[in-house]
């Protein structure tokens, strides 16, 4: 009885009067400290704790009287001060006493990913938000599943509140011993911002929105190995410098992903984008996507728009895991691709149909069988090869080399565009000395009825 006492008279001089609740790692009874708890509010000296003092201080902050019109109830600010925290108990963030239709906003915050370290070795969830609780900070510190790697998510928030409400910001966690599921599994979020998150686990983050066309999420410098981030129902997704696989799990309206490298070590063997839901638009900017040849865009729904511009992939650009579905990329447009890798096809299936290409600035030899090229034989011997080097919805050109081609026969030989132009073709340059006309769909080349071979090339331009 004493003892508690003399805690409570300790707790209620150091808490009261500042404006957030401190936890150590460190105290008397782990031997790290000549005075309870090192001098914080909470940690391993905390009566009956099992958390290092966590739980206890989440309990004690939301005893807070602070309110505010727009954000809710302002619990106190818990920091988390430097050591390491072991726990194999369950915590859980609550609402104390208040009406779970209340606004909450809570910050969790330690001093720094290489000082401030929690280590869980149960099951279940390591930290679990309520529900009810809509505005979120969480910073500075590392979280681990060591040794078991037996919980379903380190960091859990599966919130009720609804559109406008929840807001998310995570910055500048770490972590290296992943558990079942997910490091952090997020639900229902409105705006949510996260930030530096380094990790080698197996599992990364999990982030859906409100969904209804409403919501965003801006992702930056993410650093993985062989991890997947799993996002789904925001308007806009915003993802910067990140290092990992982006799957979507739910539609999104636009996708924009700029600078990321695409997950190069993923066990699996595919890097960059899988849309395993609808979504409206993809733009895909100065990153490198592929790994070991895989392709990095796996369709598995249908895409409105696709725009890739200055990337660099490895193997097939475009391939599919729902094989048994007729898929469709509405319009898909390239400036500036090259293929670093094998040398793989553009596309590997046949079940995805582009209805609309607006391809430029891809070198030859990037893929095998892009659309825009076919290889033909003369009517009797060479070849004539066609690529457009431009294929735009409003401008369209034709490069046509001849090498040795011959056609001693009477019969005129035509030979269709690999993808067809939409009003007028126009032969605006022509230095084989054959005689050819060109249509929409395709040339026709007179034949000259000789032995006589002919190299060259033709241009034909038009849209």
């Amino acid at each position: 009885m004493t003892q508690r006492l003399n805690y409570d008279y300790i707790l209620q001089t150091n808490v009261r009067g500042k404006p957030y609740v401190t936890v150590s790692a460190k105290g008397l009874s782990n031997g790290l400290s000549d005075i309870p708890n090192d001098g914080a509010d909470f940690g391993p000296d905390t009566p009956g704790t099992q958390t290092s003092g966590i739980q206890e201080a989440m309990n004690y902050s939301a005893t807070s009287p602070l309110y505010s019109p727009d954000l809710g109830h302002l619990f106190y600010p818990i920091k988390l001060l430097a050591g390491n925290y072991n726990f194999s108990t369950p915590i859980t963030y609550g609402i104390g006493n208040f009406p779970s239709t209340d606004n909450f906003s809570i910050s969790i915050t330690g001093v720094g990913y290489v000082t401030t370290s929690l280590t869980y070795s149960g099951t279940g969830n390591a930290i679990t938000i309520d529900s009810a609780i809509n505005n979120i900070y969480i910073a500075d510190f590392s979280i681990d599943n060591y040794p078991t790697n037996t919980a379903n998510n380190l960091i859990y928030w599966n919130s009720s509140k609804g559109i406008g409400s929840n807001v998310l910001t995570v910055e500048n966690i770490n972590n290296g011993y992943s558990p079942s599921s997910n490091l952090m599994y997020f639900n229902n979020v409105y705006i949510a911002t996260i930030k530096n998150v380094v990790s080698g686990s197996t599992y990364g983050i999990y982030i859906t929105g409100v969904g209804s066309n409403a919501g965003f999420l801006y992702m930056q410098n993410q650093i993985w190995a062989g991890v997947q981030t799993y996002i789904g129902n925001f308007d806009i997704a915003y993802i910067s410098g990140v290092n990992n696989e982006i799957n979507v799990v739910e539609p999104i309206t636009m996708l924009k992903i700029i600078n990321n490298a695409g997950g190069s070590n993923l066990p699996w063997g595919v890097a960059g984008v899988i849309t395993n839901a609808t979504v409206n638009s993809i733009m895909i900017e100065n990153s490198v996507l592929g790994a070991g040849g895989n392709p990095p865009i796996i369709i598995n729904r249908n895409v409105q728009y696709m725009k890739l511009i200055n990337n660099t992939v490895s193997g097939t650009l475009i391939s599919s895991f729902n094989t048994g579905a007729s898929l469709t990329i509405g319009t898909l447009s390239i400036d500036g691709l090259y293929n670093i890798g094998t040398q793989g096809k553009f596309m590997d299936v046949t079940n995805i149909t582009i209805n609309e290409y607006d391809l430029k600035n891809i070198p030859d030899g990037t893929f095998t069988n892009m659309p825009t090229q076919s290889s033909t034989n003369g009517t009797t011997a060479g070849t004539v090869s066609m690529n457009a080097v431009e294929y735009r919805a409003k401008y369209k050109k034709y490069v046509i080399t001849f090498s040795g081609y011959e056609n001693n026969t009477t019969t005129n030989q035509t030979i269709n565009f690999p993808l067809p132009f939409s009003s007028y073709a126009v032969i605006t340059g022509n230095n084989t000395g054959l005689t050819i006309t060109a249509s929409t769909t395709g040339i026709t080349i007179t034949s000259p009825n000789s032995t006589t071979t002919y190299s060259g090339i033709v241009i034909v331009e038009g849209y």
